[in-house]
């Protein structure tokens, strides 16, 4: 497994406390920088940033983006919405990384 854990943070927007929605912050135990092109490739991320490596996807109305060592998320309803999404891109980077010999690693953004 090459992500084995996380730390999260919740929080309302610092900008507009007013805001319903909540934020997260997770913060990985282990760099996946290594990992980020293979996860764009294999989810079609919508902007990959090479330097610092970053991937960014666009789903259900929701900013995800995944950095070598923290994972963001915006727009969340709960805390349990935040646990879901990350667990499952916990599931998803470990993915990636093992299949990455069978996997053409993407550094472009979606067209």
């Amino acid at each position: 497994m090459f992500l084995k854990g996380y730390r999260k943070k919740i929080f309302r927007a610092e900008c507009n406390p007013s805001f319903e929605s909540l934020h997260c912050i997770a913060e990985l135990d282990q760099d996946v920088s290594e990992a980020l092109p293979y996860l764009n490739a294999s989810l079609g991320g919508f902007t990959y940033i090479k330097d610092p490596p970053s991937v960014t996807f666009r789903v259900h109305g929701k900013l995800i983006t995944v950095y070598g060592d923290r994972i963001a998320v915006n727009a969340l309803k709960d805390e349990e919405e935040a646990d879901k999404i990350i667990r499952w891109l916990q599931g998803e980077i470990n993915e990636a990384w093992q299949k990455r010999d069978r996997i053409q690693p993407s550094y472009e953004n979606a067209p």
